[in-house]
C-alpha cells in the first residue's frame, strides 16, 4: 500500500515536473516569463531609391549587415521581430552603411521621428508597442518629418 501511494506521489511529481518544463516561456537569454510584441515594420511613401535596405536599432543591437526589407515604389514590409521593450528607435539603411538616404542631413528629403539631437533626429522612434501582441509600425515618408504609428 506504501508502495502504490509513493509511486503515485512519483508519477504526479514527474507530471507536474514535465508540465512547468512544457509551459516555460525563457526568451533567448534565458528570462522566464518576458513578455515580447511581434513587430512588423512597414514603410509607405518612402523618398528612397527601389531595393534591399536593413533595419538597425535597439531592437537587433544596431546591426546593420542584414537585409531586412526590399522597398518598391517608397512601400515595404519586412518580416516581424521579437520587441521585448514598448520603446523602439531604429532606422532606415543600405546594407553595411549607415547612411540614410532619406534623411535631408544626408541629401534626403526627409527627417526622422526620433528623439532630439544631432544623431537621434535621423533615427526613427515607435513608442507605445503592447508587449505581448503582434504589432506593425508604420513609417510614413511623404510629410517633412517622417510619421510613425503603431497599430
Amino acid at each position: 500500500m506504501k508502495r502504490m501511494i509513493f509511486l503515485k506521489g512519483l508519477v504526479f511529481t514527474a507530471l507536474f515536473a514535465l508540465a512547468l518544463t512544457l509551459t516555460s516561456c525563457a526568451d533567448v537569454s534565458g528570462l522566464h516569463n518576458q513578455q515580447a510584441a511581434k513587430v512588423t515594420f512597414k514603410f509607405v511613401n518612402f523618398p528612397v531609391e527601389d531595393g534591399a535596405y536593413s533595419i538597425p536599432g535597439s531592437h537587433n543591437s544596431w546591426n546593420n549587415k542584414a537585409e531586412n526589407i526590399t522597398i518598391k515604389d517608397g512601400t515595404g514590409t519586412a518580416s516581424a521581430v521579437n520587441v521585448t521593450t514598448s520603446s523602439v528607435e531604429f532606422t532606415l539603411v543600405k546594407k553595411d552603411n549607415w547612411l540614410r538616404p532619406w534623411a535631408k542631413p544626408d541629401g534626403g528629403k526627409i527627417n526622422g521621428a526620433g528623439r532630439e539631437g544631432a544623431d537621434y533626429y535621423r533615427n526613427l522612434l515607435a513608442e507605445g508597442i503592447p508587449l505581448g501582441m503582434d504589432v506593425t509600425v508604420t513609417v510614413d515618408g511623404s510629410s517633412a518629418t517622417a510619421k510613425v504609428t503603431v497599430e
